[in-house]
């Protein structure tokens, strides 16, 4: 087929696949035709699958039946005749289809730029923006008729970051608050606890660790060196940056230089790899015993899609959890990659992976440009543990007490992310909780589920470049949740899986696993009895918990 037959075929739009401008973007010109493009599209399931919430919403983990992997590839996978038909798309627009995981539903291809606006109808531009240089489409994708229904979603076309992690800086020095043994220990975590036989997934994007940093920490704690390998996502390396670097962003967070005292491309190498390196050591030290699977990705909506998919598909096995401590306001990701990576998250769900999201930092209004407040995807999904943040205002065991994390008043511009979605409708299990109304009007999806230790002025120690620093953020609360549903996995010899709904219906009865948290605000929604926006249903009772889905 020529190319103006190409074009001037019958053709169906794609919902979702319109690029929208960031504030400040600025194009800079067309894409160098000849540029190799890598895209990943999502095809859609050979059967439906099964209702999670009506089959599981009032049932333990112990009493699910997951789906093996091999009967969800075999059943819910995408179908030879549609990889086929792929196939045959490809060859004639000259794209090489580099993978097939007819499994997770995903085609890779391969082609020059002029190739890729031919075969989905758009024009490609490069694009200038404070936050980085990208790549984006424009128009609406779309694909000739016959692979209407088939295409789910094209992600590679959009390279424009969409996931961060608030950046921090305040007048004094933070010194850590505890070590993870004394966190553990006032969240109620039984002191022979571990996670034999578990594996822990960790999505990063961008930066690396190093691993006499690991070494030195685990030392600290008196902990055997766990076992941690990392695994390359569309060529992203494990790539740290040096210990200087590392101490110069440690310096302006902790208040010894000033912001601009710093390269920005130093701070953003040396701010990922912080970020790594707190949740690595905090998983493991969380989670002795389980083996811990780093998955390095571009920092793009293909990158993270195929990351996901990628995890909850490995061939050594299925994690117990997967922690994701990134995220993006639901107004700032295409419809597109929210719908594809909510589809993998949902298989996650089905095949008993419990995926723990971290809420945000930048508290209810999260950065929205049209004065309502924003949740962060994907931790909006409502197939996520999404865990928000708080302040441990006394940590003295049994009587631990804690506020929804608010820095401002210590020189910090952050918050805990919480709100209701403005895209995902009000699941069933939280019907019978305070969800307010979304700000664009209707009932959606509450978020956060639950909560954790997220100011750095409680922070636990962590080693860095060599040198000690504070855990901070909700990014240190997905790693805890994460590890904690490890440890319940071994404990009761059985897969938590998709535990929300059951934290939810846990939290009706009168001896509540989850500790209310009562006080503080995060710029908006205001703490307070039962579920609220700032810290959702509390933080682990952790022996309570254990009890509760023991029964």
């Amino acid at each position: 087929m020529d190319s103006s037959s190409i074009v001037n075929c019958e053709r169906t739009e794609l919902s979702g696949h319109t690029h929208h401008p960031l504030d400040g973007e600025k194009q800079t010109g067309r894409t160098d035709p000849n540029s190799e493009l890598q895209v990943t599209l999502l095809l859609r399931r050979q059967n439906e699958l099964p209702e999670l919430e009506s089959a599981q919403s009032n049932q333990l983990p112990g009493q699910r039946e997951h789906l093996t992997r091999e009967t969800f590839a075999s059943t819910h996978g995408a179908s030879p005749d549609d990889i086929a038909m792929i196939e045959h798309f490809a060859q004639e627009h000259q794209l090489e289809v580099s993978d097939i995981a007819a499994h997770r539903r995903t085609v890779l291809l391969r082609g020059s730029a002029a190739a890729m606006e031919l075969a989905f109808g758009v024009s490609m531009v490069e694009i200038q923006h404070p936050r980085g240089n990208y790549r984006a489409a424009t128009g609406t994708a779309s694909v000739p008729n016959e692979l209407n229904g088939i295409v789910q979603g094209v992600l590679g076309l959009n390279t424009r970051p969409c996931a961060q992690r608030r950046r921090v800086h305040h007048k004094e020095t933070i010194s850590p608050y505890w070590t993870v043994r004394e966190m553990a220990s006032a969240y109620g975590f039984p002191a022979q606890m571990t996670a034999d036989n578990q594996s822990i997934a960790l999505i990063e994007l961008g930066g690396g660790y190093h691993e006499e940093d690991l070494r030195s920490f685990f030392s600290s704690l008196q902990m055997p060196m766990p076992s941690i390998r990392w695994v390359a996502v569309d060529g992203v390396q494990n790539s740290p940056a040096p210990a200087d670097q590392i101490r110069q962003f440690l310096d302006v967070v902790e208040g010894r230089r000033k912001l601009s005292e710093v390269p920005e491309d130093v701070l953003a190498a040396a701010q990922s790899t912080v970020e790594v390196t707190m949740d690595i050591e905090l998983v493991a030290a969380l989670a002795p015993g389980a083996e811990i699977v780093v998955y390095m990705a571009p920092n793009t909506e293909q990158g993270i899609l195929n990351a996901v998919s990628k995890a909850i598909s490995a061939e050594e096995g299925l994690p117990a959890a997967l922690s994701i401590s990134w995220g993006e306001p639901e107004t700032g990701v295409s419809m597109a990659y929210l719908n594809s990576v909510d589809e993998v998250l949902r298989d996650a769900a089905i095949l008993g992976v419990t995926v723990c999201v971290s809420s945000g930092d930048d508290g209810a209004m999260n950065g929205a440009t049209d004065g309502n407040p924003t949740v962060n995807f994907p931790a909006s999904s409502p197939h996520v543990l999404s865990c928000g943040g708080s302040s441990v205002d006394n940590a003295d065991g049994e009587d631990l007490r804690e506020s929804a994390w608010n820095c401002s008043l210590h020189g910090m511009q952050c918050a805990t992310g919480g709100g209701v979605s403005r895209v995902f409708e009000a699941p069933e299990w939280q019907e019978d909780h305070a969800v307010p109304p979304r700000p664009t009007g209707g009932r959606g999806r509450g978020v956060p589920d639950v909560a954790g230790p997220a100011d750095p002025h409680r922070g636990c120690a962590i080693v860095v470049g060599g040198e000690c620093c504070s855990s901070a953020g909700t990014s240190a609360v997905a790693p805890l949740w994460a590890a904690l549903v490890a440890c319940i996995n071994t404990t009761l010899s059985a897969r938590c899986g998709y535990i929300t709904p059951t934290l939810y219906h846990l939290s009706k009865g009168s001896a509540k696993p989850l500790r209310e948290i009562t006080e503080g605000n995060n710029g908006f929604y205001q703490a307070g009895r039962g579920w609220n926006a700032c810290t959702g249903l509390g933080s682990p009772i952790v022996k309570q918990l254990l009890e509760a889905l023991r029964q």
